[in-house]
């Protein structure tokens, strides 16, 4: 992270008693205990500086943004055999350190499994993943991944070829990653990230004009964003966590999108709202479609006609937020 990021939003650690892992993760927007809390989960690869584009609307709406980094990103443990249906337990455990009661979640891009894992969770009849329930408020999910079982029509050779590969060739994936971003990456502390944003801006290429535009003209700051989450995405030239991550995406979730409900006893309005850009490339607009049709709690989908991937999560940023805190 960058010196003037790490002044502003420290990373913090919290030791896992269950595991004796550590998870790293930083404040956003508000620093009140008392503030409505959502939880960020960032992209792939990413990590919790992603949340610094929401930090400015979070603290005038005086909403408090607690973005951790899954195993392998930022300085949370790697964690070999994880799985995605893990990740509540997790973050209930940060919730209780943090003395937080009720929080929403969100999901950005690759985010979104985890996002909707908690949701799952909070169905549950377990005694150990019932505890969300009553404790998540909603879940919000921007621009996101689902399941690959939903079809990858329409989506970018590269990111389809990710999730065909790396369920059983991780090693491979993870040598790509830091052939390119990695190597990258590990120059940073000395050109500042230069490097790493020669190879994020060649990645746009071929994207949706809307993309483009957002990463050309740094709208919102998004380019210096950017490199420092994918920076933390690839600690110190390492993907093995972002390897790792690629082969769950690919896989098997360990729950289903009829699973995923919100519990609010007495109430009309859905708790779960999923964004998405009907020109996303990423990951198409037909998956969302499918996710929002299975999804047991039921969701609203809002399909945005012009806007992409990244473009929806620069723009979408103050609707997000007003919706989220509405339901606390």
């Amino acid at each position: 992270m960058s010196s003037q990021q790490e002044q502003q939003h420290p990373q913090a650690i919290l030791h896992l008693p269950s595991s004796g892992r550590t998870l790293s993760y930083a404040t956003y927007g508000s620093t009140l205990a008392t503030a409505p809390t959502i939880l960020y989960y960032h992209g792939f690869p990413a990590s919790h500086a992603e949340a610094a584009l929401y930090h400015g609307a979070a603290l005038r709406r005086g909403v408090r943004i607690i973005a951790p980094d899954r195993p392998g990103m930022g300085a949370s443990s790697f964690a070999r055999d994880r799985a995605i249906a893990d990740w509540p337990r997790d973050v209930l455990a940060l919730a209780d350190a943090l003395g937080v009661r009720r929080f929403a979640v969100l999901g950005v891009s690759g985010g979104a499994p985890y996002a909707l894992a908690c949701g799952a969770a909070a169905s549950s009849v377990t005694p150990e993943e019932k505890l969300m329930r009553g404790r998540l408020v909603a879940v919000a999910v921007v621009a996101g991944l689902y399941p690959a079982s939903l079809g990858l029509a329409g989506m970018l050779p590269d990111a389809r070829a990710l999730l065909w590969v790396a369920p059983w060739w991780t090693g491979l994936v993870r040598w790509a990653l830091e052939w390119g971003l990695g190597a990258a990456a590990a120059r940073a502390e000395d050109d500042g990230g230069a490097a790493l944003g020669e190879v994020l801006g060649r990645g746009m290429v071929g994207r949706p004009e809307a993309d483009r535009r957002v990463w050309d003209e740094d709208e919102a700051g998004f380019r210096g964003c950017l490199v420092e989450s994918v920076r933390g995405a690839v600690p110190g030239g390492s993907a093995e966590g972002a390897a790792r991550e690629a082969r769950l995406f690919g896989s098997d979730w360990g729950f289903g999108l009829d699973e995923v409900e919100v519990p609010a006893a007495g109430e009309g309005r859905r708790r779960i709202v999923l964004w998405h850009g009907a020109l996303d490339v990423n990951s198409p607009v037909a998956m969302a479609e499918k996710a929002a049709a299975l999804i047991g709690g039921g969701a609203e989908l809002r399909v945005e006609p012009d806007e992409a991937h990244a473009s929806l999560t620069v723009h979408k940023v103050d609707e997000v937020l007003d919706t989220l805190k509405a339901f606390f």
